[in-house]
This record gives structure tokens, C-alpha cells and sequence, in this order.
């Protein structure tokens, strides 16, 4: 078992759960063709990786400070590898600290590995694969951002264009949040499942979940395989590309 701490590395310097290895998110995203946040290439998260000691027989226990999007990404991003044995600590660092649970500042030692992917594409989606499938009646598209994103009110960050993706529905990632007792949580199965019920969204239904750079999505990704939807994908790039790009259609 490897913990996994996604946050900053200052962060992470100043107390972390004993034995955790530091991964910050950012290392994980690159700017491709000008567009920020996509996956950096295959050979390059081998490496990040390896270079951590993770092995491919791992599993790995990912954490922030109130599982933010920030984490799930990173769940999201083991399974593009073909990393099936992945975990979200519920509540994150918030929770164990609360609890009166350990940490630490020490660094552990690594021993380097030679991990090597076997990638699972079908848990991602590029925006050809999201055009293809707009409107089809066995997909559900999910916007996961806030609502006046959805509606169009206002554009997302550094993106030109408001509005979304057509036929899209609508699930704000923190609705799969609560806080209790001053830390976030996630909720119950019953009250996610009602979540995505109403969207139409079924098992035997693909998904794809979007947002502005693939990160609030990632959330919903996470969310549905916990729920037991096996075909689910994120779209890398999401709006930060989409609604760049004029010659791709949107509605609000």
C-alpha cells in the first residue's frame, strides 16, 4: 500500500499522514497545443511514478485536505494507467486530524520502481470522441460545474465562450459533498445514486463527465465508479478546449 498526499509540496512539508509520498496534482497536468490541463503523456507519468517507487501490484490511498477535486483527479489518472487498485481517503487530511490521528513532517525513504502502464483509454474522452457522441440516446453527458456555468450565465475561467456542451446535465461536484461535524464528507450512497438518477444516466448507459480542465469531472468519475457505473470517462481537456474552439457546438 502506498499513501498518496496530492497536495502542494508545501503543504504536504508541513504535516503529512506518517509514510504518505508527496504527488501535488500540478505534476500530473501540462499545457498541450496551448490548452492547459491535460494528463502529461504516458511515458511521463511512468516516470512520476517510478520515481516515487509505486508499483503497478500497489494500492494506492489518495488524499488532500477535504477531497477536493484536487484528489480525484489523481484517482481518475491511475485508472487511465490501468491502475485499478485506487482509493480516496473519505474526509482527507481534515478528517484524520480531527479524529486525533498522526502526522508527521518526516520525509520517507524511497526506492525507486520501474512502473509501466497498461493503459485503459476507455476511461478517457478527447473532444472528437465527445462530438461523436452528443445526443446519442446510450450517453449521458454530465457538466459538472456550477450552475450558472451550466446555464451559460457566466463563461468559465479562461474560457472564451459561455454556455455547455448540448444535451448536457447538469451535477455540480460539491453536491456529492456535506460537511459534518466542520469537515467534508462524502454523502450517502442513496443520495448520489438520486443525484444521477434524475439525469438519466443508467448502468448500461455510457457517461462522460466534463468541467473547465477535466478536475471537477474527474469528482463525478470517482463518484459513479464508486456507485458501480462501469462505463464512465472524463474528458480530458473539457471546456478549457471546447469552448475554445468556435467550430464546436454550444447551447444555454
Amino acid at each position: 500500500m502506498k499513501i498518496v498526499d496530492t497536495r502542494k509540496l508545501d503543504k504536504y512539508q508541513a504535516g503529512h499522514i506518517p509514510g504518505a509520498i508527496s504527488l501535488p496534482r500540478k505534476k500530473t497536468q501540462f499545457k498541450w497545443r496551448g490548452t492547459s490541463g491535460f494528463m502529461v503523456p504516458l511515458k511521463a507519468m511512468e516516470k512520476i511514478f517510478s520515481d516515487r517507487g509505486i508499483k503497478s501490484t500497489d494500492t494506492l490511498i489518495f488524499y488532500d485536505d477535504q477531497m477536493k477535486p484536487t484528489v480525484t483527479r489523481l484517482f481518475w489518472t491511475a485508472h487511465v494507467l490501468g491502475h485499478q487498485k485506487a482509493r480516496v481517503l473519505n474526509g482527507g487530511l481534515a478528517l484524520w486530524v480531527k479524529e486525533g490521528r498522526p502526522v508527521s513532517k518526516d520525509i520517507p525513504s524511497i526506492v525507486t520502481s520501474t512502473y509501466q502502464a497498461k493503459p485503459d483509454w476507455s476511461v478517457l474522452a478527447d473532444s472528437a470522441y465527445v462530438f461523436s457522441k452528443m445526443n446519442q440516446p446510450g450517453v449521458t453527458l454530465i457538466d459538472t460545474r456550477s450552475p450558472k456555468e451550466w446555464l451559460g450565465v457566466k463563461a468559465s475561467r479562461q474560457v472564451k465562450r459561455a454556455g455547455r456542451i448540448p444535451g448536457a446535465k447538469l451535477v455540480d461536484w460539491s453536491w456529492h459533498l456535506r460537511k459534518k461535524n466542520g469537515v467534508m464528507m462524502l454523502k450517502s450512497a442513496d443520495e448520489l445514486k438520486k443525484l444521477y438518477n434524475r439525469t438519466g444516466a443508467t448502468k448500461e448507459k455510457e457517461t462522460i463527465a466534463y468541467c473547465r480542465t477535466g478536475m471537477r469531472s474527474s469528482h463525478a468519475y470517482w463518484v459513479m465508479k464508486l456507485l458501480g457505473y462501469p462505463k464512465v470517462r472524463n474528458f480530458d481537456g473539457s471546456m478549457i478546449e471546447w469552448g475554445n474552439r468556435a467550430e464546436l457546438p454550444l447551447v444555454n
